[in-house]
């Protein structure tokens, strides 16, 4: 008669200790959820904020043109390629939305004369310089340069005064490369093959 309570005993011992491992699984799960990084766009926003809240301030109306961003040790020649393709112009982009948001006149200088239409699209915007409406003046430029690091993109804004060439504010952010890649299983990344977690 004992051996059967002794099988229950040890049944029971053994289904208990199952659902404590299958618990201890489900809350390791519920920690190694991280939440979504924000976007590269959203990022931007926090840069201009920045830009926004250490500005000294600016005349009424004051007008800024927002230019491309350079890898810092290559000024003028190189914006971020390979896994960062895209970054400098996306910075721009976004850049170009949020201070008009905040309130900047922003000049669009690479608008053309004339509207350029084909069979699936249609333009206005250009960077060759015969084709542009006409010079612009303007009192700020926001500009800025782009650092790599092996995990992160430090992006470093400055809005300078035209007149005299003196930064009116300056922000820096650091972007995870992460936001640029997404999260995919597997992806081409400098010409390699990365894999992700399973």
């Amino acid at each position: 008669m004992q051996l059967p309570a002794v099988i229950v005993a040890l049944a029971l011992s053994v289904l208990l200790s199952g659902c404590a491992g299958i618990m201890k699984a489900q809350e390791q799960d519920k920690v190694e959820q991280a939440p979504p990084l924000p976007t590269l766009h959203q990022y931007m926003g926090q840069l201009a904020a920045a830009l926004g809240e250490h500005s000294r301030p600016l005349k009424p109306g004051a007008t800024v043109a927002v230019t491309s961003f350079y890898l810092a040790d290559q000024l003028g020649n190189a914006l971020a390629s390979n896994q960062g393709s895209g970054l400098s112009t996306q910075v721009q982009e976004s850049l170009i939305s949020y201070v008009t948001q905040m309130g900047l006149e922003v000049v669009e200088f690479r608008l053309q004369r004339t509207l350029t239409l084909s069979d699936s699209a249609d333009n206005l915007l250009n960077r060759d310089i015969a084709l542009l409406r006409e010079r612009h003046k303007f009192d700020l430029a926001l500009t800025g340069t782009i650092s790599e690091s092996h995990d992160h993109y430090t992006i470093n804004a400055r809005l300078i005064t035209m007149l005299d060439s003196r930064t009116a504010s300056a922000a820096t952010i650091s972007v995870p490369k992460a936001v640029l890649w997404g999260d995919e299983k597997a992806q081409m990344r400098d010409g390699k093959l990365h894999r992700g977690q399973y």
